[in-house]
């Protein structure tokens, strides 16, 4: 799995081509446990696509709003239309387990979104906000370090001055 994809619209590709690989599993009548495996590789791309359009949403970059503020807007619908794009494949893919493996089906789906959900946070999601944590901690001892030093540069010149 392409595990934390930062552009929603790479996790929603990863997710569409799992997803017809879910039809086709049901559609031929594979069994449960085969089905499963590849409902459980499209619920993965899935989350990807909504960890990274949250993700987005929570980094808002001044810097990319200046240099990229024409696609602002297309990047948006992008995400959106991605992020309705796997509602819809969950709506369809929970009506074909329920026709395909009844109730029962549904619920092991059900249970198989939450353990999936619960590991990628615990996982792959606190490694990438780890991640996200150490660049701007990084950014901020840099600046600082700048700051400090043109303020030694100020202190110097004005003692000099004095």
């Amino acid at each position: 799995m392409g595990c934390c994809n930062d552009r929603p619209i790479t996790a929603a590709a990863a997710a569409t081509k799992a997803y017809a690989g879910v039809r086709a599993f049901i559609e031929a009548g594979k069994s449960i446990e085969d089905t499963f495996q590849v409902v459980a590789r499209w619920q993965g791309h899935a989350s990807d696509v909504l960890y990274a359009s949250q993700r987005h949403q929570k980094q808002k970059n001044p810097f990319k709003t200046l240099v990229f503020s024409g696609s602002v807007e297309a990047e948006a619908a992008q995400m959106f239309a991605a992020k309705k794009r796997v509602e819809q494949q969950r709506k369809e893919l929970i009506t074909l387990l329920k026709y395909a493996y009844g109730n029962e089906g549904v619920a092991e789906y059900r249970q198989c979104v939450k353990d999936v959900t619960e590991q990628r946070q615990r996982e792959v999601y606190a490694q990438q906000e780890a991640k996200d944590a150490a660049v701007k901690s990084t950014w901020i001892v840099a600046l600082l370090g700048i700051a400090g030093w043109l303020i030694s540069i100020i202190v110097k010149a004005v003692m000099n001055k004095g």
